[in-house]
């Protein structure tokens, strides 16, 4: 098993929508990079068009490619790549975020174009590494990344189901991955395939993690069933469990998840979270400096049990050339 830290790289505060944009929290990087470092892990920093335009990012991403201490891949916000049309979720950071699975084809097209060839004039290196914003992703979303040459995905979250979340008004909303697997899989497209390596989020109590069939029809009925909602507030209230840094996040619980990875033998963990986490206060995750410091105490205690496993690191694109 191998260990894989995403961080997508955004501008500041994205769940207020249609705020300024700011990337302020890019200065907080390179602490949490030093912290990596130490550890010899190797992340995998999934940037935004507004990153790519911003002076201090193309200086220490491109000094982390150089150095071969991380890898630069690809995080599509629809609302702030161009093109841009002239309606209610499709305008340059429009109010409503929208998924990348409800666009046009052909401008979902020229977005992950326009973004491929921004990160690469910015940092030197075309990506070949993704994930979608508010993991707005399908299979033609994986086709289009297959066509311009991406290896990789990561937008899947297993046990997940996004549609009550809307992006464009009056449209689907966001994707349904409950039936997804944890596991890495394939698409391909004639010449062109796809690997998709999806966010690892776990059942971890029983009985919810004996049986894939009985924690997706649990978590795809919770919300319809009185027994079940009070079955989440008394046993299952963190149910599935992320591999990311919340908060609320123990040792314990993170030690659950890997212990359960083990067991179901994945070859990959993957951890997520945004890098406005970094800065106090541009997060709703992480609102003073307190909660930063609990953070990085957080994160060097699961850096360690890593170690501890004899768990290395890799990236996505690293682990797509396995």
């Amino acid at each position: 098993m191998k260990f894989i830290l995403t961080i997508d790289t955004e501008a500041d505060n994205q769940w207020d929508h249609g705020r300024e944009l700011t990337v302020e929290n890019l200065r907080f990087v390179p602490r949490f990079q030093d912290l990596c470092n130490k550890y010899f892990i190797k992340p995998t920093y999934l940037v935004t068009s507004e990153v790519c335009e911003d002076d201090f990012a193309k200086e220490i991403f491109t000094d982390y490619l150089l150095a071969n201490t991380a890898e630069i891949g690809a995080h599509l916000h629809s609302w702030t790549t161009p093109p841009f049309l002239d309606m209610d979720g499709y305008r340059k950071n429009d109010k409503n975020h929208a998924f990348a699975n409800e666009l046009p084809g052909e401008l979902l097209t020229e977005k992950i174009k326009n973004l491929t060839n921004l990160i690469e004039n910015s940092f030197g290196k075309k990506p070949l590494s993704f994930r979608s914003g508010r993991y707005g992703f399908n299979d033609n979303v994986a086709g289009v990344l297959a066509e311009n040459g991406y290896l990789v995905d990561s937008s899947v979250t297993p046990f997940m189901d996004w549609s009550a979340n809307k992006g464009i008004p009056g449209n689907s909303g966001g994707p349904d991955f409950i039936e997804k697997t944890p596991f890495p899989y394939s698409y391909t497209f004639g010449d062109n395939s796809l690997l998709e390596i999806p966010i690892t989020i776990l059942p971890t109590k029983f009985p919810l993690n004996k049986t894939a069939k009985l924690a997706r029809y649990y978590f795809r009925q919770v919300d319809n069933s009185i027994f079940l909602k009070v079955l989440r507030k008394l046993v299952f209230s963190n149910q599935p469990l992320w591999f990311r840094p919340y908060s609320w996040m123990s040792n314990e619980m993170f030690g659950e998840l890997l212990n359960e990875a083990i067991r179901l033998k994945l070859p990959y963990i993957v951890m997520m979270f945004h890098s406005s986490e970094l800065m106090p206060g541009c997060s709703i995750y992480r609102e003073d400096e307190d909660s930063i410091s609990r953070l990085y105490d957080q994160l060097e205690r699961f850096f360690i049990l890593l170690r501890d496993n004899n768990i290395s690191s890799l990236t996505l694109t690293e682990a797509a050339r396995n």
